[in-house]
Formats: structure tokens, sequence, C-alpha cells
């Protein structure tokens, strides 16, 4: 499902005028083998991460409908989480700051290759209540996937899928990367954040 958001946002920006930025759409492999894909992506990279102005991360998309809240894992370590806040309430959405902070997921997924090189980057998820009836079978179908479909051969498609959360997530990854994508910005780690000192050594080279 984030295979297919990445493929969705890309068509998208490839339908509209070119921005004034490069935009690079990565997929990942070996996730769950030690960050295999985006640590030699990031050490690799098609683009110098010097000058990478930010990155934003799409994994395991909602597929069972609408919520009303934006989860940002790794929120408040930079001022990302200021730019996709803002879309969010424009949908009508409240945020869930690091709904995954104890479990560390921000230190554990596939943006982390990157970011421990200095790239702002942030991950975004739904989170929060259902807000479409009916919500019980939405409930059962993400506990049900839990239990039986996550890194199993049963996870796969079904026609059941209610994609209107996911197209909403979709939508804040699209504006957020449209909006830095035509500007000059460069997204800043925030003081407190310890990946900050180490963007800090290349900044000659976005002055």
């Amino acid at each position: 499902s984030g295979t297919v958001a990445i493929i969705e946002i890309a068509r998208r920006f490839g339908q509209g005028p070119r921005p004034e930025r490069s935009i690079v759409m990565v997929a990942f492999t070996g996730e769950e083998s030690g960050l295999l894909g985006s640590e030699y992506y990031a050490a690799n990279p098609l683009y110098p991460l010097e000058t990478t102005a930010a990155g934003f991360n799409i994994d395991a998309a909602n597929v069972y409908g609408r919520k009303d809240k934006l989860n940002i894992t790794g929120f408040g370590h930079s001022d990302l989480d200021d730019r996709l806040s803002a879309i969010a309430t424009a949908q009508g959405r409240g945020i869930v700051p690091d709904a995954g902070a104890a479990a560390g997921i921000y230190f554990r997924s596939d943006h982390f290759p990157l970011v421990k090189r200095g790239v702002p980057m942030s991950y975004i998820s739904s989170a929060g209540d259902f807000l479409d009836a009916p919500v019980e079978p939405r409930l059962a179908a993400q506990a049900e996937y839990g239990r039986t479909g996550y890194h199993q051969v049963a996870d796969e498609w079904s026609a059941d899928w209610d994609l209107a959360g996911m197209i909403e997530d979709m939508e804040v990854s699209y504006q957020a990367g449209a909006a830095l994508a035509n500007s000059t910005d460069w997204p800043q780690w925030k003081p407190t954040s310890e990946f900050s000192t180490v963007r800090a050594t290349s900044q000659d080279k976005r002055d």
C-alpha cells in the first residue's frame, strides 16, 4: 500500500507543472533485514544529502477509512512538524505527536539512514478515531490484520478496503512535498534534536 501511494504521488507530480527543485521518489527493500535498501541509498544518493531539503517516509497505508488525526512520527525533531500540522488542520484533523515514541519507531524505519546523516525527515500515518460509520467493522478489520496479516502471507490486497483515509494521508505528503519543491526553504532541525549538529556541519552547502 505504501508503494502504491508513492507511485500515485509521483504520477501527480508528473502530471503537473515541473517543480523548481528535483524530487526523488524511491521505494526501499530490506527494511526488516536492517534497513538495507535505505542504508544503501543514503550511502549512494542520487543527489547529495547535504542539499536534500527534506523527505517524507510512507510505510503501510491506512486502508480502513478516514481517521480524525494525523500521527507524526519524529514529532519534536524538526520544523516539518509545523508544515504537516498545518495541512492536517486544513483537512479538519488533529495531530498525534509521535504515537510510536515508546517503541522507537523514528529510529528504526526507512527514513532513519537519511536522518542520521542530517536530512530532516518525517513519517506520517492515520491516527485517532474512524470518522465514518459503521466503525465496528473497521476496527475489527484493522485488528484482524494485526493478528493474521502483518508480515504474513495473508498480507495482500482486499476488495473490502476503504482508501479514503489513505488518500487524505497521501494528500498531506503531496502538499508538503510540493510546497518544499517550489520554494527555496531549508527545513531545520530543532536545537533539541540530536541530528541538528550533523546537519550543521554542511551548512555552507546550503547558503
